[in-house]
């Protein structure tokens, strides 16, 4: 069955470094991280998400290079990187992220349990590309990434607005509940909600809500480390925030 992509599903989530590095032309991605998850539509007119990796052959396409980087490395010295704990006696690094405990066989790689595929791949770019440099525990805006501007600007603008309309107007005992699901940790801050999520151990992301009233829309921000560029690309750091944003809709849909 031909597949055709939604014309108006937003490309920046997609890292695009990654699709040139696996030989995928822009016009023929299969797969974007838009807020409501859905990335392609079929004929019969069936939406496809990024959770089914069987049919997800841009995130196929992109994990082979991603493990080809990642062959032969040695698993003490991405643990140090990473921060990410390594068995040597098992074989496996240990992670945690937005709440979930998984662990990552070596040399293969393989994640258990499964996660989202561009979870997933998210991982492996963390794995490859950390450098071990200390968290600044000073915030930014995606758009304040070194050559940010573009991707991670437009980003901070859509996820303002979607994180206002889903999470606005919900009560704030939910919002919070599904924060800590995710492994959030509630801090003191001028927001309504403020929740700082391990995406991995070196890379934080905050969460900033403010919700509506008579008078003022609700809207949320998220924010990264101003060490978050030593870690992951500007496409990747726009699909971490694409992916938590999915995983906290997910969590606060449940409790409703």
């Amino acid at each position: 069955m031909k597949t055709e992509v939604k014309k108006k599903v937003t490309l920046n989530a997609v890292p695009e470094a990654a699709l040139e590095e696996a030989g995928l032309a822009k016009e023929t991605i299969l797969a974007a991280i838009p807020m409501d998850g859905v990335v392609l539509v079929t004929k019969d007119s069936k939406p496809l998400t990024h959770q089914q990796p069987t049919t997800n052959r841009a995130f196929q396409e992109m994990r082979k290079p991603a493990l080809d980087r990642l062959a032969d490395r040695v698993p003490e010295e991405l643990s140090a990187r990473t921060g990410i704990p390594f068995d040597r006696q098992r074989q496996v690094f240990s992670l945690s992220s937005l709440g979930r405990n998984m662990e990552i066989d070596y040399p293969g790689y393989e994640i258990r349990p499964a996660v989202d595929d561009w979870h997933h791949l998210l991982i492996l770019h963390y794995l490859d590309l950390a450098d071990g440099t200390p968290l600044s525990h000073q915030l930014m805006a995606f758009g304040d990434l070194p050559s940010g501007m573009v991707q991670g600007g437009g980003f901070d603008r859509q996820s303002e607005q979607d994180l206002g309309l889903r999470l606005g107007h919900a009560p704030q005992a939910q919002v919070e509940r599904a924060c800590r699901a995710m492994g959030g940790v509630l801090t003191p801050s001028n927001a309504d909600v403020c929740a700082v999520f391990s995406l991995f151990p070196n890379y934080p992301i905050t969460l900033k809500l403010w919700f509506a009233d008579e008078e003022i829309p609700g809207s949320g921000r998220l924010f990264l480390d101003r060490s978050a560029s030593h870690y992951l690309t500007v496409e990747d750091t726009v699909t971490a925030g694409s992916v938590l944003m999915e995983v906290l809709f997910q969590e606060l849909n449940a409790l409703c």
